[in-house]
């Protein structure tokens, strides 16, 4: 089987390096970042398709990926664009031998019904990236976390509660606007960080 050129490197590598990504600037800068940050990746981006309703596409292929951002946007739009982009390569998955992922205009296209709540999560997600707030969103989205497995020992019992807190965020965070509401209050952002920070250093061998 042909294997769709995008993914798990260039997933990681984006993982890597998203988190670090500055926030200042006007949206013409940040733009700037995006796609300076996805052609590393290897991605190539053209920001003068004709499109009337979409905002952007995403294609993979055994050729590669590329970037397409309508012409029209203004430069507000067209950071949002970007950043949905970078969402999506985070989030979502990509089939062989040709996958295009949408990125609709709001109030002129809409996803098939069945879609409509990822393209909720993956427009929270944006917002994240674009405000520079990750911790708004849960971290298997954009990191490595522990796996959720049985627990023998008090540090491996600490390693699974944060691998299920983990996969319990995600999952609903996927499925419900009201707890991707919920999840991007800061406090409640915060509250999350320390005790993922507790976890993790009850789980990790002292040096």
């Amino acid at each position: 089987m042909i294997e769709v050129r995008l993914c798990d490197d260039a997933r990681r590598a984006l993982r890597d390096r998203v988190r670090a990504l500055p926030a200042d600037g006007d949206a013409r800068i940040r733009t700037q970042r995006m796609r300076a940050l996805l052609q590393e990746l290897g991605v190539s981006c053209d920001d003068k398709a004709e499109f009337e309703e979409l905002d952007a596409v995403l294609l993979a292929s055994a050729n590669g990926t590329e970037a397409l951002v309508a012409a029209r946007l203004d430069d507000e739009q067209r950071a949002i664009a970007y950043a949905r982009l970078l969402a999506r390569m985070l989030a979502d998955e990509f089939h062989a031998p040709l996958d295009a992922k949408m990125e609709y205009t709001e109030g002129l296209g809409a996803p098939p019904k069945s879609d409509r709540e990822r393209e909720r999560m993956v427009i929270a997600l944006a917002h994240a990236i674009l405000d520079g707030d990750l911790d708004a969103a849960p971290r298997p989205l954009y990191e490595d976390v522990p796996m959720f497995t049985l627990a023998f020992t008090p540090r491996s019992a600490a390693r699974s509660t944060l691998g299920g807190f983990h996969l319990w965020s995600d999952f609903w965070y996927r499925r419900s606007n009201m707890y991707r509401r919920w999840r991007s209050r800061r406090d409640v952002s915060s509250a999350i960080r320390q005790v993922c920070t507790i976890l993790t250093r009850v789980s990790v061998p002292a040096a």
